[in-house]
């Protein structure tokens, strides 16, 4: 029988996280192993791992989702498991959610994704899926298919298989947040591997939001956002071709910012701005902290 391992990262966010271990926990499909990456949580979750049996922990920095999943791929991947299984600490999975992978149809090494339903309304999907032709927003949108290909909701459910991490590595820990979970699946489509979703095995997770619409200063997460897109865009049309690409698309966006009409839109249009101009030159090293406009925002609202 083929091993799974689940890779669970967290950072303080620890009533959802005991909720995410025992939905695992119930599986009808057991679990071989559970490991945890614990993101330097400061809320007593270190505390309450260390309770724990039956769980594989690491503990490291705050390295972003990114770092996490790098971290605990890599974790998984070095004990041989066949197939990893990552989610974020706000996921909960449907007691059969890992056997109906599982037993999808054999696509050989490929990405298999739980589809991931809004834990306020079953009846929606958490993220919503547009394609050139065709648009997902309800869980019925998908359930009329076996397999929905070209479409997954990364790092939620998100079932791999250990070959396709041997040809396209690690996430990069340089993304550190929002695009990374992008980049990699772009990675693995590049490379020819199968990405699909499996619409009969379900996923809760809170819903999506509107990424422009987030009140200030929790919007520094809008830089990593756009930072990262120029790597997608790589990986989809080339990398000279996906620069062009992504001049494009962020100028476009980052105009688009300076006349919408929302509150804080100053600040929206400048950290588009440094995200865009970082991007282009490469610098992918800066930690929330170090976001100028954020600085900014934090200098001018005290």
């Amino acid at each position: 029988m083929e091993t799974v391992a689940a890779v669970v990262v967290t950072y303080n966010r620890i009533a959802d996280l005991q909720k995410c271990i025992e939905s695992l926990r119930q599986q009808s499909r057991a679990l071989d192993a559970i490991i945890v990456i614990d993101n330097g949580s400061t809320d007593g979750t270190d505390t309450w791992l260390a309770e724990q049996t039956g769980l594989s922990i690491v503990r490291q920095a705050n390295l972003g989702g990114a770092g996490g999943f790098a971290t605990g791929i890599d974790e998984a991947y070095k004990r041989s498991y066949d197939w990893l299984w990552c989610m974020d600490d706000d996921c909960l999975a449907a007691p059969d959610a890992l056997e109906k992978l599982m037993n999808a149809p054999n696509i050989g090494p490929c990405i298999k994704n739980s589809v991931s339903v809004s834990n306020q309304d079953h009846s929606e999907l958490a993220f919503y899926v547009d394609r050139p032709n065709r648009s997902y927003r309800k869980v019925a949108d998908m359930t009329q298919f076996d397999l929905v290909y070209g479409v997954a909701f990364f790092f939620n459910g998100t079932l791999i298989s250990s070959e396709v991490v041997k040809a396209i590595g690690l996430p990069d820990k340089k993304l550190f947040i929002w695009g990374d979970e992008v980049e990699y699946m772009t990675r693995a489509q590049k490379m020819g591997f199968p990405v699909v979703t499996v619409p009969s095995s379900i996923f809760y997770h809170p819903p999506s939001f509107d990424r422009n619409g987030i009140p200030w200063p929790g919007a520094w997460k809008q830089y990593y956002a756009v930072r990262n897109q120029r790597r997608v865009f790589q990986n989809i049309h080339g990398n000279k071709y996906g620069l062009v690409v992504f001049m494009s698309w962020s100028l476009r966006e980052t105009m688009a910012q300076a006349v919408a009409k929302r509150a804080n839109r100053m600040y929206n249009f400048l950290i588009y701005s440094e995200a865009a101009i970082d991007s282009v030159f490469n610098n992918f090293r800066k930690k929330p902290n170090h976001i100028l406009t954020v600085r900014l925002y934090r200098l001018l609202n005290k």
